[in-house]
């Protein structure tokens, strides 16, 4: 793996990439909620969350 890509790309984030990283990490982990949930309306409910949470992510990483 080559680290120095890596180091390069986090670099060039900034304090305005934080709403969508934080969105976009909420939205990942609620998506692992519906896997552990064993209720269908809970399922139901995380993944709408996580839709809008990643939605929200890629809304505000596009039009900024």
């Amino acid at each position: 793996m080559n680290f120095e890509r890596l180091k390069e790309g986090f670099s060039k984030l900034g304090v305005n990439d934080l709403p969508e990283g934080a969105a976009a990490l909420i939205g990942i982990v609620l998506l692992f909620l519906v896997f552990k949930t064993g209720k269908f309306i809970m399922k139901v409910g995380f993944f709408l969350a996580a839709v809008i949470f990643i939605g929200g992510a890629c809304w505000w990483h596009f039009n900024k």
